[in-house]
């Protein structure tokens, strides 16, 4: 018997988000997650002014998780000897708790009428011809008359999806350091710090200082064992220039080291399977200029619920389910894609003309192309 009309693998973002709004049209959604709820720890991360108002659409208050704002970004090359301060009209986003941020979600699809399953890890994935069975650890079964999938790209259950995920693109490492601090003496403002063409190519470092927490992420395009040891001489950097307040060097060396997709959707040839769609992490919807992951989550989850809902209704479901590529790649593609240029060449133009600093923020930071 099919119990659900959607069962969503992975309450983060994404999966919340897309459980959230199929409930708000009376679908009947289960949202499993092999982690129990509210998650525990903190996450620092940034998360693009453009969500603020996909919460409200989603009934998820925004003041006690938006209220970070920030304006303040300076660019550093390399080797710290030339700055720059794109300007910006209005914050281009937000500092924000990763966990915080995808427990709100959760706790508003459990309101919503959306079933959890929390602290229940999937141990197999099913496809049937008109459903999906997952398998819980422990033995019991629940399905649905379609999956989607949103727990991340390292998943081991993620090939039980029958989608192809290979991406053709350069492994991205990613390590981070934060801890609890106070701002630095005379910076009570928010702010953040990029360090561009690490490893020479579109690698970078991102540092946010708030008011309460500082971190500090690499994102490596070069050869995965020196992620760490270029996150701690980044660390040091920053902390000697006085962008930090607090040294990070020696948290950093024991830092864990992940790869991430970076606009790994791009380079799929589909995001459908049997009864199924990839949807955030898992489906690569992370921007290749900041590698930017929660907003692209929510946005393609806010697409994958438009597709199931008519998918859900139509004799045709599987067709209607093919349709996702297309409504993604035509919205969201020019988002996750490079700026069009080629950064060795424009990093010098960046920290010698403020135009060009001000376009890469918007680059960065919003999607545009430069």
């Amino acid at each position: 018997m099919v119990e659900f009309d959607v069962v969503i693998v992975g309450a983060g973002p994404a999966g919340a988000t897309a459980a959230i709004i199929l409930a708000q049209r009376d679908h009947k959604v289960l949202l499993i997650d092999a982690e129990a709820m509210p998650r525990e720890g903190t996450s620092a991360g940034w998360l693009n002014a453009r969500a603020a108002p996909m919460l409200k659409e989603l009934g998820v208050s925004s003041r006690p998780l938006l209220d970070c704002a920030f304006r303040h970004v300076t660019f550093f090359n390399e080797d710290f000897s030339k700055q720059a301060k794109p300007s910006f009209e209005e914050s281009p986003g937000y500092l924000v708790d990763r966990v915080q941020f995808a427990n709100a979600l959760v706790k508003s699809a459990e309101k919503t009428g959306v079933k959890v399953a929390a602290g229940s890890p999937v141990a197999e994935l099913r496809h049937h011809e008109t459903s999906v069975e997952a398998i819980i650890a422990g033995g019991k079964s629940v399905s649905g008359r379609l999956l989607l999938f949103a727990a991340g790209r390292i998943s081991p259950l993620l090939e039980q999806t029958g989608i192809p995920v290979d991406s053709g693109r350069d492994a991205m490492w990613t390590a981070q350091v934060d801890a609890v601090s106070s701002p630095a003496k005379g910076k009570t403002e928010p702010h953040v710090a990029v360090v561009l063409g690490l490893d020479r190519t579109a690698g970078f470092a991102f540092c946010a200082v708030s008011r309460s927490r500082v971190s500090v992420a690499i994102n490596w395009l070069g050869d995965r064992a020196q992620a760490i040891p270029q996150l701690v001489r980044i660390c040091k950097a920053l902390f000697d220039n006085q962008t930090l307040p607090v040294d990070l060097t020696e948290r950093a060396r024991d830092c864990r080291v992940v790869q991430t997709p970076t606009a790994g959707a791009l380079d799929m040839d589909s995001h459908v399977g049997k009864n199924t769609l990839l949807i955030g992490d898992a489906g690569g919807f992370v921007t290749a200029a900041g590698n930017e992951g929660l907003y692209p989550a929510m946005w393609s989850a806010r697409i994958a619920s438009d597709v199931v809902s008519a998918a859900l209704t139509s004799k045709h479901s599987q067709d209607e389910l093919m349709t996702f590529e297309a409504k993604w790649r035509t919205t969201m593609a020019d988002y996750l894609r490079s700026p069009n240029t080629d950064l060795q060449f424009l990093l010098p133009l960046i920290f010698s003309n403020q135009p060009m600093a001000d376009r890469m923020g918007a680059a960065f930071f919003s999607g545009e192309n430069i």
